[in-house]
């Protein structure tokens, strides 16, 4: 009597690993979605918290650049966003709100000191979080 699995059993097992497989890689990526997300809130915070340091230390001023004047005193370097559906990206983009909100990714920041949305960092994208809530408005 040979021994080993016939077709049959091997047929079955494929199917079974494939229909296991299809059930958790959707919740897999869920999670990996969720992971970058909330990595990419923590980066806003660092951000922003950065401003507020530049904000207390120029007597009340934001700055009017494009955030490269943080660095390296109050921040290492302009950390990536990831969101899903964009490519990582760092690039800040300024100006007035309307300027600044391209929505292609990346951050965006309110360098105009005439708008009245002045020193406002948000993530620049239109899309919303796993939470439904509006990116830029985060």
């Amino acid at each position: 009597m040979k021994k080993g699995f016939t077709l049959t059993e091997v047929v079955v097992m494929v199917v079974v690993l494939a229909v296991l497989l299809g059930l958790t890689a959707p919740k897999f990526m869920a999670l990996v979605h969720k992971a970058q997300e909330g990595s990419t809130k923590h980066k806003l915070v660092q951000v922003r918290s950065a401003i507020a340091a530049y904000y207390g230390e120029h007597q009340g001023m934001y700055p009017t650049d494009d955030l490269t004047s943080l660095i390296p005193t109050y921040i290492e370097k302009i950390p990536q966003a990831r969101v899903p559906g964009y490519p990582p990206n760092s690039h800040v983009s300024t100006g007035t709100y309307e300027q600044a909100y391209t929505k292609t990714g990346g951050w965006a920041y309110v360098s105009d000191p005439e708008d009245p949305r002045f020193g406002d960092f948000f993530v620049n994208v239109d899309k919303h979080d796993s939470y439904g809530k509006h990116w830029a408005a985060n």
